[in-house]
């Protein structure tokens, strides 16, 4: 489908990404407050008071940028903890793939395909009924892409959890620790 990549990759690189754009606004934040402060003590109280409330908006940005970026990399943690557990599945010559780019934008998590059928999967490392949603989405891309040569099945698999595989809206959910098991049943 596409080029390897490592589980989580586009989520691990969103993550940096936004924790650098919030120091980049964490030291902007500093240095406007600092000119502020000064500006203030030498008697220009209007300019100062303007360099304090950019400052301030400055850090509310660090602040945004920085718990964004801490949700994205537990997502990428829940990602690659996910991957490492699949690749049993390449001892049985399943292909397996991650972070797999779609025509048109966007990734799926992972693609597992046994020699009859093909898995999306959406991990989250919480996760719930809104997720349904997007892991049919994939699935439906992917039926597109194999025009209906392959049967797909959508998984979202949640991290944190040890729930045995449930079908719920056409979407199989699952624990990551039975995640294997439900491949090699439906497989």
């Amino acid at each position: 489908m596409n080029a390897a990549q490592a589980a989580g990759h586009s989520v691990r690189q969103t993550s940096r990404r936004l924790f650098g754009e919030a120091l980049l606004s964490a030291v902007l934040s500093v240095a406007l407050l600092a000119v502020g402060l000064i500006l203030d003590e030498l008697g220009a109280r209007e300019p100062g008071a303007l360099f304090i409330v950019i400052g301030i908006l400055f850090a509310w940005d660090a602040w945004r940028r920085g718990r964004v970026g801490k949700r994205f990399g537990v997502g990428a943690v829940a990602e690659e903890r996910v991957g490492s557990r699949l690749w049993k599945l390449e001892e049985l010559g399943w292909l397996v793939e991650h972070d797999v780019q779609k025509s048109g934008g966007g990734n799926i998590d992972h693609v597992v395909q046994s020699p009859a059928v093909t898995f999306v999967i959406e991990t989250k490392a919480g996760g719930g009924r809104r997720d349904l949603a997007q892991a049919l989405r994939h699935a439906e891309w992917a039926a597109r892409r194999y025009r209906g040569q392959r049967t797909v099945i959508p998984v979202l698999c949640l991290q944190h959890s040890r729930q045995r595989p449930e079908l719920v809206d056409g979407v199989y959910t699952v624990g990551a620790c039975h995640i294997v098991d439900l491949m090699l049943d439906r497989g």
